[in-house]
């Protein structure tokens, strides 16, 4: 790993040693030099580097720890922390647009889109006149990093949908852009699952790792039943927040 840091402090500054230390590495970080799981220099290295002493890089890393932006581990060192992202927990539209509000990328790995026997229960919530439905299993990525698995149960008379390109598209404007269905009202119920063999290995996580699962059910105008949606999202990645 390169050590270098496109700044060098000045000792006749007013601006303090910690100070300018602490914004040279906040630069780093933000501009990619040091990147999320990286290690940081060690202290002495710091010291070294910067012609401090090893309290002032200390105080300066110890900022950057109460800020959030690097962790440390005992007896390993400082890492830049892994990114989370977050979304409005009370949401009107989509991943899609959430991401892209929040100046991150999103994408999508479609895993299944099929036409599918489904049980009495969903066939009648959905109001399917057969007795199959559509299965949409998704693998929803920010910044290209797996945060989601989304799997969506819609009615038979919206099978169009696989013949569409989904990989980079919202669903919900989909089909308000496609159907006289209007996406208005959103009723999630919130629970805690643990990932198994095939959902840690889409969300890159240790078997067992705890995911927040949310059951939701999105209603058009008439409050009529679109389609069923279930997310397991890995939090260490992606959260909710009410602001």
């Amino acid at each position: 790993m390169c050590y270098n840091v496109d700044m060098v402090l000045k000792h006749l500054s007013p601006i303090t040693l910690q100070e300018q230390l602490y914004s040279a590495l906040l630069q780093s970080i933000n501009n990619g030099k040091y990147k999320p799981g990286d290690k940081l220099p060690t202290e002495h290295q710091l010291a070294e580097m910067f012609s401090v002493s090893r309290v002032t890089v200390r105080n300066a890393i110890q900022r950057l720890v109460n800020e959030g932006y690097i962790v440390k581990k005992h007896g390993k060192g400082s890492f830049v922390k892994e990114k989370v992202y977050r979304s409005k927990l009370h949401f009107d539209n989509s991943f899609t647009a959430n991401c892209l509000k929040n100046n991150a990328k999103p994408s999508t790995k479609i895993i299944e889109a099929t036409l599918t026997a489904g049980s009495d229960e969903l066939l009648n919530k959905l109001k399917c006149k057969s007795d199959k439905l559509i299965k949409l299993t998704r693998i929803r990525k920010v910044d290209d990093i797996p945060c989601i698995i989304e799997i969506d149960y819609l009615p038979d008379r919206f099978k169009f949908l696989l013949s569409q390109n989904l990989t980079d598209t919202s669903l919900t404007t989909f089909i308000e852009n496609n159907t006289d269905n209007i996406p208005t009202k959103f009723v999630d119920n919130f629970s805690i699952s643990y990932s198994n063999k095939v959902s840690s290995e889409y969300l890159k996580c240790p078997l067992g790792t705890p995911l927040l699962k949310i059951e939701q059910t999105v209603l058009n105008q008439d409050e009529d039943i679109i389609y069923l949606n279930t997310q397991y999202i890995l939090t260490s990645k992606y959260i909710y927040t009410k602001a």
